[in-house]
């Protein structure tokens, strides 16, 4: 199925509906139902190209609704886990990126800095300065992206806010990736993808963190300043992965951007 885009992905989607599978929402798409607007007229004028359970017709019109009020909650629970990536071209002003920076692997190290990335801004937060502010500010947001936050990220703030909200969607764009077919480390995947840092930081890895950080802590203000421009490009690029996986997950379902 070639077809420009017209709506986002989330609006072409009829996974969320009970007993809604894979192969009955390409149906749906091949007999030219691209959105739930599309469904309800056909709906009404009895044009479906198959009989469908009676509730489907509520359950659309409510997705109309729901996404007009921006309740990302309600796709959330609906929809399977493993297609919450739909969820993010509908909903890109209020995801945010996040990456930390810490004084080592252990159970018994330290997050130094938090870098949320949104909307085209990058706000650092730093132990000692201001990392006490990152659960009020994760509230404000309806999705999450992180590269392999699930077994890293989010684990390390759990010890430090053992009680953190996390927005109602937590897409890990490492996974993502992977069913693309593309596996590495974040800095390999966006070489490899022609995702450029800026000279001045590139080639810098976790553990010139570290050391930035002990610079720090002996008084070196320059030495912070790096590393905050060090874990810029670290989630800022997080963005960029994002839009390419979602770009291209929607390409392997016949969707061209």
């Amino acid at each position: 199925m070639r077809r420009e885009r017209v709506k986002e992905m989330l609006e072409a989607t009829f996974l969320h509906l009970p007993g809604v599978t894979q192969e009955i929402e390409r149906k749906l798409w091949e007999a030219g139902i691209h959105s739930w607007q599309e469904f309800v007229a056909r709906y009404q004028g009895g044009s479906l190209p198959f009989a469908v359970r009676p509730d489907w017709l509520a359950l659309v019109q409510q997705s109309i609704t729901q996404l007009a009020k921006g309740n990302i909650k309600f796709f959330a629970h609906s929809l399977p886990p493993s297609e919450h990536w739909r969820l993010y071209g509908s909903f890109r002003s209020q995801t945010v990126f996040l990456d930390i920076e810490t004084t080592g692997l252990s159970d018994k190290d330290r997050v130094t800095v938090v870098g949320l990335y949104h909307n085209n801004r990058y706000e650092p937060f730093v132990d000692g300065m201001n990392l006490e502010q990152v659960p009020v500010v994760l509230r404000n947001f309806s999705i999450l992206v992180t590269f392999n936050g699930y077994d890293f990220d989010i684990p390390f703030l759990r010890r430090v806010f053992p009680f953190l909200p996390l927005p109602p969607v937590h897409l890990d764009v490492q996974n993502l990736l992977k069913r693309l077919g593309i596996r590495g480390s974040q800095k390999a995947i966006e070489e490899r993808l022609g995702f450029v840092r800026k000279e001045e930081v590139r080639g810098m890895t976790g553990i010139d963190a570290v050391t930035l950080w002990e610079a720090y802590l002996r008084g070196e203000v320059k030495a912070l300043q790096r590393l905050l421009e060090y874990n810029r490009e670290d989630v800022s690029k997080l963005n960029d992965l994002m839009d390419y996986a979602y770009r291209e997950l929607c390409r392997q379902l016949g969707w061209w951007w």
